[in-house]
């Protein structure tokens, strides 16, 4: 499954749409360029499990790991852009982990590749279609 966004408003709102397919223990690594979009997608997807009013969504690049309390549990946001030394396997099971830039890490139950076009972004969920089985959004080709 491929879908193409051409903003940032939806990016946030594909981030939404997988909030909603969730169970709450999947570990989720973005793989793209900087600037590919992966902060937008996961401030998405924070909003989309009801982030706590207080928190906001930041780059965990300098603090490696963020997590933000939301309706539908824990949301752990890791940053791996300056290190790949990082055990996160210690935090599988406790909520939602997005990684940025993990494309090595064994744990991820889904890479979403993302690719910069001139006009948006596509974000490829073909390493892990069988999570958005029922996923209620339009599809790129």
């Amino acid at each position: 499954m491929r879908i193409f966004s051409s903003s940032e408003e939806e990016t946030i709102k594909l981030g939404e749409a997988i909030a909603k397919v969730l169970k709450g223990k999947e570990v989720l690594c973005l793989i793209g360029e900087l600037g590919a979009g992966k902060t937008t997608l996961v401030k998405g997807i924070a909003k989309g499990m009801g982030i706590l009013e207080g928190y906001q969504v930041r780059s965990p690049t300098f603090t490696l790991v963020n997590e933000y309390p939301t309706a539908k549990g824990l949301l752990i946001h890791a940053d791996l852009y300056r290190t790949r030394d990082v055990d996160l396997s210690e935090l599988v099971g406790k909520g939602v982990i997005v990684v940025e830039w993990g494309e090595s890490l064994e744990i991820c139950s889904c890479n979403v590749r993302i690719q910069i076009l001139e006009k948006g972004r596509i974000f490829d969920f073909s390493e892990c279609e069988e999570l958005f089985i029922d996923f209620p959004y339009d599809r790129a080709s």
